[in-house]
């Protein structure tokens, strides 16, 4: 990942997410104070999940109120049902969802030019990294801010049916 080091040497000023703190989030629940709530209907959508795959597609950037690196997978059916199975039963069947894609967010920097935004983004696509994972649970994650940056801690773990998915 040599190139990769590189763009992280570029841009000193972007807080790089540190591998320990690597996750995909699947779904947010806000901020909330009924974690045992949550661990049930959790493992009731899950039940009868199935482990898949992920493959890495390629680096990129978004702008939202800062800029946002990530790694961003292949498009894979089980994990957006998935996602949308939670959404929908927590959040309701909102007419304004989003849908999911899979990324793992990788640095957050602060917003730039429109010229320095295609600069980071010409680069990003020259990288290529090739990773695939199988997905075997879900982790449901508390995240608490120390000095502005989250710390995450396991609340509770859903192990996936251990067959691959069908089809």
């Amino acid at each position: 990942m040599l190139l990769f080091d590189l763009i992280k040497k570029e841009y000193p000023q972007f807080t790089w997410v540190a591998p320990e703190n690597f996750h995909i989030t699947v779904h947010f629940f806000g901020e909330r104070n009924d974690p045992d709530k949550i661990k049930k209907k959790v493992s009731d959508l899950l039940w009868d999940r199935f482990v898949f795959y992920l493959y890495s597609f390629g680096l990129d950037v978004f702008v939202n109120n800062k800029l946002v690196v990530y790694l961003t997978f292949n498009r894979e059916k089980t994990i957006e049902k998935l996602a949308e199975t939670i959404k929908s039963n927590f959040d309701g069947n909102s007419v304004n969802i989003r849908k999911f894609i899979p990324h793992l967010t990788l640095a957050r920097g602060p917003r730039s030019s429109k010229q320095q935004y295609f600069v980071l983004k010409k680069r990003l696509e020259k990288i290529d990294i090739d990773i695939s994972f199988k997905v075997e649970k879900l982790i449901l994650l508390e995240s608490i801010l120390i000095d502005n940056k989250p710390i995450y801690k396991e609340v509770a773990s859903f192990p996936l049916n251990k067959k691959d998915s069908p089809g």
